[in-house]
C-alpha cells in the first residue's frame, strides 16, 4: 500500500472536482476511491490539513469539504512534525545498533484522533482488556473523528491559531535576517545547520548516548559529520531543509501559511510514498532534493499526480 499526503489546496481541488460531478478530476477522485478500496492506496489528512480547513467562514464550503475529507481519508490520519518526532527519530539511531529499530511511521500515521497527536489513546481504569479495546476503537473511529472536527468550537481554536501563527510572523523575520547576515551562501548554511543541530539534535544524542550505554568517544563532529547525522532524520531532515530553502530568498515574505505548510509538509516528505502540494513548497523540496534522498514521489501536477495514480 502506497500512503498520500495532500496539501490542503490540493484536498480543495479534489474536492471542487468531486462535487461537479463530472470532467477530469472527477475521474481522478473516482480512480482513486477505487484504489482505496483495493488497499492500494491510502490517502492521510494532517491535523494541519484540518485546521486550515476550519478556518473557513462559510459554513456550507467548510462542511463539504470536511465531509471529503473524511470520507477519501477514512479517518487515517498523520501527525504534524512535532518534537516527539525528533526524539523518536534520534532515538531510533541508537536503536537500529541494539537491533530494536522501530516503525515510526506506524506511530505518526494511525486512525482517528491517535494518529493526529501522533499519541495511543489509553483508557483509564478498573476494565477488561477486551472493554478497553472497544473503547479505544470507539476514541478513533472515523465517527469520534467528525463528530470532534465538526463542532464550532475546533473551528473557533483554528481561527485562533491561525491568527496567533499571524502574530509569529514578525518574530519569525527577524530570527531569519539575523541568520541570514553572512553574504557568503556557503558559510551561510553551514552556520545555520549548525546552530539546527546544536539546538535541537545535540542534547538529544547525548541523552541516548548515556540511556543505552554507549561510550562517547567524540565531542566535535565536522559539517559533514552533522550533515549525515541529520539526513538519517527524516522528517527532522525535511523540516530543516524546507525551512532553510524558504528562509533563502529575503525578497519573499514569511507568511502564517508558511508554518502550517513546514509543520504538515515535513511529515508527508518522510513517511509518505506521494505528496501532491502546493507549488511552492514542491519547488522548495524538490531544490533540497528531499524527493530522492527519501524516495517520495513530490509533484504540484495534476497531470503528473494523475498519472501517479493510474
Amino acid at each position: 500500500m502506497k500512503y498520500i499526503y495532500l496539501d490542503l489546496n490540493k484536498w480543495v481541488l479534489l474536492s471542487k472536482g468531486w462535487y461537479e460531478g463530472k470532467g477530469e478530476v472527477y475521474n481522478l477522485v473516482c480512480k482513486l476511491k477505487e484504489k482505496i478500496r483495493n488497499k492500494e492506496f491510502m490517502i492521510v489528512v494532517s491535523l494541519i490539513n484540518l485546521k486550515e480547513a476550519l478556518k473557513r467562514m462559510n459554513e456550507e464550503s467548510r462542511n463539504r469539504l470536511l465531509d471529503f475529507i473524511f470520507e477519501m481519508s477514512q479517518g487515517n490520519t498523520i501527525s504534524p512534525f512535532r518534537d516527539w518526532v525528533v526524539d523518536d527519530e534520534v532515538e531510533n539511531l541508537f536503536l537500529e545498533k541494539l537491533n530494536k529499530k522501530i516503525d515510526i511511521k506506524s506511530k505518526v500515521i494511525r486512525k482517528g484522533l491517535s494518529g493526529m497527536i501522533g499519541m495511543e489513546a489509553s483508557i483509564q481504569g478498573n476494565f477488561s482488556e477486551e472493554i478497553k479495546a472497544k473503547m479505544k476503537e470507539r476514541v478513533n473511529s472515523l465517527e469520534t473523528f467528525k463528530l470532534i472536527i465538526s463542532t464550532p468550537k475546533s473551528a473557533n481554536r483554528a481561527r485562533e491559531d491561525n491568527l496567533y501563527f499571524k502574530q509569529q510572523v514578525k518574530k519569525f523575520e527577524g530570527i531569519r535576517e539575523n541568520e541570514r547576515k553572512n553574504k557568503n551562501k556557503k558559510e551561510q548554511f553551514e552556520g545555520v545547520l549548525r546552530s539546527y543541530f546544536r539546538d535541537f539534535i545535540m542534547q538529544r544524542i547525548i541523552q541516548f548516548f548515556f540511556k543505552y550505554g554507549f561510550a562517547v568517544t567524540k565531542t566535535d563532529m565536522n559539517f559533514e559529520e552533522i550533515e549525515d547525522w541529520l539526513k538519517r532524520l527524516p522528517a527532522t531532515y525535511s523540516y530543516f531543509s524546507l525551512l532553510d530553502w524558504r528562509d533563502r530568498n529575503l525578497n519573499k515574505k514569511i507568511e502564517a501559511n508558511d508554518l502550517y505548510d513546514l509543520m504538515s509538509f515535513t511529515m508527508g516528505i518522510a513517511y509518505c510514498d506521494i505528496l501532491f502540494g502546493e507549488n511552492r513548497f514542491v519547488a522548495l523540496s524538490k531544490q533540497a532534493k528531499l524527493n530522492k534522498l527519501y524516495n517520495t514521489l513530490i509533484t504540484s501536477s495534476l497531470e503528473e499526480f494523475k498519472k501517479i495514480v493510474s
